[in-house]
């Protein structure tokens, strides 16, 4: 899930191959560093390396940060970006040629598992005094869902997710057998995107309440949503009620998952013993449903069967639609008079929608380990990321976006899309820990996609997938329980 400079949706370009506003003054910190941390100052070095993704997180946030962070550190930090597949690529060669050039590597949440013997453990240093600033570090400001899913592995066991209460704190993972793996900087979470200029118009709320007997309002409720779907849906002017992503990708498996925990089910698809869970009564209704929407009740533009997070976010951008889910701020088309807001994506029994995270991580190769450390403590701060909110960062730190909900300049530009960011993330869902997370997503949107272009039912298609999902586990060495 990913966002741009622009807000048009750019997207994965490929599955996961898992296993194999310019920043004003100075942003942290009144004291140099070397001056406030004596152990590391000892071997500093003239300059740090890091990979980073390209406008996938908010590269621009990066580079707008270097000159505070040479300010402040004394020193340089190069920065090298790529798009996704490149970027996961040279991660992947880096790690697994043991090189140190890199001190500080992003990391998307669907690699890590099959990383947590090459990214190096922060636990110990965030509870060493002489190198991390706990002031500055405030682990418990950090959203909890988006914090331990993103950063917090057990080694030896990297499918495993934190078991206990998502209480934050560094002494007590480690007591748990458990590692933080960096700090999360990025937060792409599916949000609901609507036409404000449509629902508050007078004489469209007085026709939905003459044909339905209802108030014209955002739909919290997935029965509540295909009412207005339903209602805004018309071929004829060209306009349909809400996009998805039913094409064959991994944003097919992000729509599903999200309905499937709305309904009640395991959003994670996967569970920790290796048992397919999407393959439930929960998840047949919610694929129902979804097919439902697009083949029977027809309330998505022709081509829904083949669309992404590009298509869905052209589409809505271009008028075709009142409503459109996706993972990023949305625009309109100059051509389009309108206005857009935000609200949750709707429940059945529970929200439930998907997320992801992107982290910076500390090379376990790198030969200045405290010093990338220090760096990614300062990046993933609090002044840092409210200042990075000019470049439309999506922020990890709840503190951030009560800053967010009070600039009058970011809501008039997205207008409440910082508030249903953080209040959607704060109940996301995230993936399976697999290394071979790539195998089973494309099982999972294989299921999805034929469901939808109605090649098989959906109860049939679920049930195949999950067979097929049980041979996959066990190729790559699972064994469910």
């Amino acid at each position: 899930m990913t966002i741009d400079g622009s807000n048009k949706a750019i997207g994965r370009r490929s599955a996961v191959k898992a296993g194999a506003a310019i920043l004003g003054g100075a942003v942290a910190g009144s004291a140099p560093w070397s001056l406030r941390h004596a152990r590391a100052a000892s071997a500093k070095p003239s300059r740090l390396t890091m990979l980073y993704a390209t406008s996938e997180a908010d590269s621009d946030a990066i580079k707008a940060a270097l000159p505070d962070f040479k300010s402040i550190f004394g020193m340089d930090l190069v920065l090298d970006t790529m798009p996704y597949d490149a970027l996961q690529q040279k991660a992947f060669a880096e790690l697994a040629s043991g090189s140190s050039y890199y001190d500080i590597m992003i990391v998307d949440t669907p690699w890590m598992p099959a990383l947590t013997d090459k990214i190096l453990p922060i636990t110990d240093m965030i509870l060493d005094p002489s190198v991390s600033n706990a002031a500055q570090l405030n682990l418990s400001d950090f959203i909890p869902k988006v914090f331990f899913d993103t950063a917090v592995y057990k080694r030896r066991q990297s499918y495993l997710h934190w078991p206990g209460q998502q209480v934050m704190d560094a002494a007590a993972i480690k007591k748990g057998g458990f590692e933080i793996y960096g700090l999360p900087i990025q937060a792409n979470v599916a949000t609901l995107a609507y036409r404000a200029d449509m629902f508050s118009d007078a004489a469209t709320q007085k026709a939905f309440q003459a044909r339905t007997g209802k108030v014209l309002a955002v739909p919290e409720t997935w029965d509540d949503f295909t009412t207005v779907a339903e209602f805004f849906t018309r071929p004829r002017k060209r306009l349909w009620g809400t996009t998805m992503m039913a094409g064959a990708g991994d944003w097919a498996t992000d729509d599903f998952k999200t309905l499937l925990a709305s309904f009640g089910g395991d959003g994670h698809l996967v569970n920790d013993q290796f048992q397919p869970v999407f393959d439930s009564p929960q998840g047949i209704q919610a694929l129902s449903y979804y097919v439902d929407l697009i083949a029977k009740k027809r309330v998505t533009p022709p081509g829904t069967t083949s669309a992404s997070w590009d298509t869905a976010a052209t589409a809505f951008g271009s008028g075709l639609a009142a409503m459109s889910i996706n993972y990023h701020s949305e625009t309109l088309n100059p051509m389009v008079k309108g206005s857009i807001a935000y609200g949750m994506v709707p429940k059945k029994v529970q929200y439930g929608p998907h997320f992801g995270t992107w982290m910076l991580s500390v090379n376990s190769y790198s030969k200045n380990k405290e010093w990338a450390y220090q760096a990614i403590e300062w990046f993933t701060s609090k002044p840092v990321q409210v200042k990075a909110l000019a470049t439309q960062l999506h922020p990890t730190r709840r503190s951030v976006y009560d800053v967010a909900m009070q600039d009058a300049g970011l809501t008039q530009r997205f207008a409440n899309f910082y508030e249903v960011l953080g209040k959607s993330l704060e109940v996301g869902v995230g993936r399976p820990r697999l290394t071979n997370y790539a195998d089973v997503d494309r099982a999972v949107w294989i299921a999805v996609n034929d469901a939808a272009r109605q090649a098989e039912k959906p109860d049939v298609a679920l049930r195949k997938a999950a067979m097929q999902v049980k041979k996959l586990l066990v190729q790559a060495g699972y064994k469910p329980a």
